[in-house]
């Protein structure tokens, strides 16, 4: 061979070799491991307020990636419905899920939204399952994208929250249960895995709890903006067995935060997730939302949330390598647990609004209109059920039986805003009519929805209501959300974010189809 035909051969290979090379690093590259959490009540002032207390492994290092300090969901939506939007990229009319807790008018009874029969539950006696989810989630299309091969687990305090997270397609959804505070599922994801199994086995919380301290991770005056009076008296927080409510209590507080940590962390160990190539997802239900926690307080499970963050991130670094990671935190809107009355000597405007003398009026003004018969099915959460049947077999319209009501209770003192059914399938109704459209379902709620004053204090519910009883506040808040994964160049949005373009967004960034119902574009973040 000639000099010369050598010389074209071994350029030939070079180009050769140099195309492959491009074409190994344009080749996708997704992370091995996705961490999923989500913040029941995270609120951007207190990040910003508590950012030099936080250390560099939590809420510091997740700024390394795309910081979005407004996600927007719409309208006001519990936990649970924010979850769902976050993990579907769809709103409740699409998904099927409007609230973790709705009313059925015809038995007369609040239930959980996952609640299905046709699964028992495993330590537990509760009968849950994914099935209302009407949608596929961002953890099934990481299932199905890896053909079952990726696990797939969600950890949270709540059965609802833990169940929104793993969606249809999740290897196991764990939670604490209300009553023995022991780890339960559901039949529907199947056996509960060994690592689980010995933390109710061999570690009950149950003999534990009651042990537990819950005090300051920091001296008080590292608090800032405390009053004189609250930084001279260290909280401590108790949970004996004597308190009827302790579990309930424990799952709200930053303990639960570290044993939902513990067992992510043990079930990322145990599972060996993340050492493969197949996307492996683990999801986490904290909260910074204490029930009846002072300010101090709800600052210090900031502190401890942070913490607890770093110890899940750097146990994910350690099973996947370092930059391997994709970590999504999205904060969701508190449980409505009612704020507590203004000391009097501020004068602060307040009154109470009485379900039961509301319930009576209107049963009076009905019949003494439209004559004998059970016009009002029930009350739930601040909405009024008719009963359609009798007013279409007395052959009156239902969307003018809805105005006369509304009409009525709008007259009442404490309410602020009454709407029908109606008004919302018109969009007609609410700050931004679109919104609270979409995140109704129909079929589940109320004909007549009302808003009492802020300030007010709604007393006289139902028995069994789960609604807040404490005092109405319209507050916005901005809830902020992370997202650290490869390739991502920090990045601070301010403007606000529509919650529903996470999904799409992640999707995007694994390299895998997003939910089928998820309706926003993605972020574009890379």
């Amino acid at each position: 061979m000639s000099r010369n035909n050598s010389t074209i051969l071994l350029c030939i290979w070079a180009v050769m070799l140099s195309a492959l090379h491009l074409q190994a690093q344009s080749a996708p590259k997704r992370s091995p491991l996705i961490v999923n959490v989500v913040v029941e009540g995270l609120d951007d002032n207190y990040l910003d307020l508590l950012a030099p207390l936080f250390s560099h492994g939590g809420f510091k290092r997740l700024a390394a990636g795309a910081s979005l300090s407004h996600l927007d969901y719409g309208t006001d939506l519990d936990p649970v419905a924010a979850t769902s939007m976050i993990m579907t990229g769809a709103a409740p009319i699409a998904n099927g899920i409007p609230a973790g807790w709705v009313y059925d008018p015809a038995v007369n009874q609040v239930s959980a939204i996952f609640s299905d029969p046709d699964y028992m539950g495993n330590f537990t006696d509760e009968t849950l399952s994914p099935v209302p989810l009407k949608v596929s989630t961002l953890a099934d299309e990481v299932c199905i994208d890896t053909g079952g091969d990726g696990l797939v687990y969600a950890v949270a305090a709540d059965p609802q929250m833990a169940i929104a997270l793993a969606g249809h397609s999740a290897n196991g959804a764990y939670w604490l249960t209300d009553r023995t505070a022991n780890w339960a599922t559901s039949s529907y994801y199947g056996d509960m895995p060994r690592s689980v199994l010995d933390r109710n086995y061999h570690a009950p919380l149950l003999l534990r709890i009651d042990t537990m301290r819950w005090e300051p991770a920091l001296p008080m005056d590292a608090y800032p903006l405390l009053s004189r009076s609250e930084s001279a008296k260290p909280f401590k927080v108790t949970f004996p067995k004597k308190s009827a409510d302790r579990i309930y209590r424990f799952k709200t507080s930053p303990k639960a935060n570290t044993e939902l940590t513990d067992l992510a962390i043990e079930l990322i160990r145990s599972s060996r997730m993340g050492a493969d190539i197949y996307p492996d997802m683990i999801s986490v239900a904290y909260t910074v939302a204490p029930v009846g926690a002072s300010r101090a307080e709800v600052m210090d499970a900031y502190i401890r949330l942070d913490r607890d963050l770093s110890r899940l991130y750097t146990e994910a670094e350690h099973a996947a390598g370092a930059g391997n990671v994709t970590f999504i935190l999205c904060g969701v809107p508190a449980t409505d647990n009612g704020s507590t009355p203004d000391d009097p000597r501020h004068r602060i405007p307040a009154g109470e609004y009485s379900i039961r003398k509301a319930i009576s009026l209107l049963n009076m003004y009905l019949l003494a209109v439209h004559g004998n018969g059970d016009w009002l099915a029930g009350y739930y959460d601040k909405q009024f059920y008719l009963n359609r049947k009798l007013i279409t077999d007395r052959g009156l319209s239902l969307a003018d039986f809805r105005a006369e009501v509304a009409d009525f209770l709008a007259r009442m003192a404490g309410v602020c805003n009454v709407y029908t059914v109606d008004d919302i399938i018109a969009a007609r109704v609410g700050d931004d009519p679109a919104a609270l459209k979409r995140n109704t379902s129909i079929a589940r709620t109320g004909d007549v929805i009302i808003e009492i004053n802020p300030g007010w204090t709604i007393v006289d519910q139902p028995v069994g209501s789960r609604t807040s009883r404490g005092v109405e506040r319209h507050n916005a808040t901005r809830i902020p959300a992370y997202i650290l994964a490869p390739g991502i160049s920090p990045v601070k949005i301010d403007t606000p974010t529509d919650a529903r373009a996470i999904a799409p967004e992640v999707s995007r960034l694994l390299h895998v189809r997003a939910p089928n119902a998820a309706s926003a574009p993605a972020l574009r973040l890379r």
